[in-house]
């Protein structure tokens, strides 16, 4: 029997612990600072942005935390399952008793009942039991449900109720919040966030996370086929709209156009319009010193070999505005033993001294661009949570707060008055777990229209 009562103490303070209010206040708090550093800190960008932006003693709490991605985080897993695990001890704790008065039959008629109740009235009718019945039950039952008979020594009575489901409405909110943390905690286990990168024409089947390591496959290709821009009178960007081209592996494909706060969903993944540069298509250079004078033609990320030399060429960036003169190529230029010289050069300023990489001078003769469409793909498996936690959140919240567990009983009896006349006495008693005073307003203007009686 020690051991048992050990156990059973043991038992009780876990409970006590993990069903605390002060726990729920504490974890509360907890994700609300984890919502606060998921919105001032940048989400989503890479390590190296993080590394370049702030201390490097921030830089290696943001990288252990996992703050750059707080809501996927272990800590922000953790807290989830702990709020969980709360609201799970609380509801079982507490349920029985509400679900045992929830359940019970209606109190015994008796001239204490009526003491005991909030609301009591006793109305008197000059008719019969039978004709005062008739009325009074057609008048509340409109209103308060349908009228139930109980047994009484003398007389008739009934009982009426109604929205007793309104005292689990709290669990009902309960319940909803459970499954949002199952939405919340599914997103993060399987959920995948990455992006895509589509020139006009190209075609991807997968997609890379913000490490640029890890990559999810798509199961389906996804095509761009136009990039279109609308611009402001000043040039700048009003509108932009990537036109897609999805094909499944069964061969159905589907037209849809992504623009910005217009995302499109194929197969569990939705893609989100994100942002658009432009690269060159097609380049002519001409690189001289003074022994010789090359054209070369090449294309993006394009290594070319230069005719009569022991180099080779390479485009390896395009920056559309470079300090506001104008576009700009990063070039890269190797020899035949491995070694790279690397340079800048100003597209639109032929005459800057710095157009030049190791002793050659470089002029662009020609180029052309194509637009990028930078595009956000999100697989969140836990929306259907969402939605369903979102709705009977509401659902329970309209039953916390607007409504209660209503309930009448009357009771008729008959007498004689000194003149030796036959009335009905009529016991009135009503109660609500929530809103009395509202309900027992109600009640009283659904009285006052039973003519004859008087209280």
């Amino acid at each position: 029997m020690p051991d048992a009562s050990k156990k059973q103490g043991l038992w009780n303070q876990v409970a006590d612990f993990f069903g605390s209010l002060k726990l729920a206040l504490v974890l509360l708090l907890a994700l609300a600072a984890a919502s606060i550093i998921g919105t001032v800190l940048p989400q989503g960008e890479s390590l190296a942005f993080y590394e370049a932006h702030y201390t490097p003693n921030s830089y290696k709490l943001i990288h252990f935390f996992r703050l750059y991605d707080a809501y996927h985080s272990f800590w922000f897993l953790w807290l989830l399952l702990l709020l969980t695990v709360n609201l799970v001890v609380c509801s079982l704790r507490r349920l029985p008793a509400v679900w045992k008065v929830a359940k019970a039959a209606p109190r015994t008629v008796t001239e204490r009942l009526f003491d005991t109740l909030p609301f009591h009235r006793i109305l008197t009718f000059s008719s019969p039991i039978p004709e005062g019945r008739v009325r009074l039950t057609q008048l509340l039952g409109r209103r308060f449900g349908r009228p139930r008979p109980l047994p009484v020594p003398d007389g008739e009575a009934f009982y009426l109720e109604r929205w007793r489901f309104s005292r689990f409405g709290v669990y009902l909110v309960h319940f909803s919040v459970l499954i949002l943390l199952a939405g919340g905690i599914t997103s993060s286990l399987y959920g995948f966030k990455g992006f895509l990168e589509l020139a006009e024409g190209e075609k991807a089947d997968r997609i890379y996370a913000q490490d640029g390591k890890s990559f999810q496959k798509l199961g389906f290709q996804v095509e761009l086929k136009k990039f279109t821009m609308a611009l402001y009178p000043d040039g700048t960007p009003k509108e932009y709209r990537s036109d897609l081209l999805f094909t499944d592996g069964d061969g159905k494909s589907l037209e849809a156009a992504v623009k910005v706060n217009h995302p499109f969903t194929h197969n569990g993944f939705t893609f989100y319009q994100s942002s658009w540069s432009r690269v060159p298509q097609s380049l002519r250079l001409r690189l001289e010193n003074e022994q010789q004078r090359l054209e070369v033609a090449l294309g993006m990320e394009e290594r070319v070999p230069l005719p009569g030399t022991p180099y080779s060429l390479k485009v390896v960036r395009y920056i559309e505005d470079m300090a506001r003169f104008g576009p700009a190529l990063g070039l890269v230029l190797f020899d035949n033993q491995g070694h790279m010289d690397m340079g800048l050069i100003l597209i639109n300023h032929p005459e800057f001294h710095g157009n030049r990489i190791k002793d050659y001078r470089l002029r662009v003769l020609d180029l052309k661009t194509r637009y990028v469409s930078g595009l956000q793909v999100n697989r969140d498996p836990g929306i259907g949570f969402i939605w369903v936690g979102a709705s009977l959140m509401l659902l329970g919240f309209l039953s916390t707060f607007y409504l209660s567990h209503r309930q009448i009983w009357v009771w008729f009896r008959e007498r004689k008055d000194p003149a030796d006349r036959l009335l009905t006495e009529v016991y009135i008693g009503a109660t609500a777990h929530k809103h009395r005073e509202a309900f027992f307003r109600i009640l009283e203007r659904s009285l006052q229209g039973i003519e004859g009686g008087r209280s």
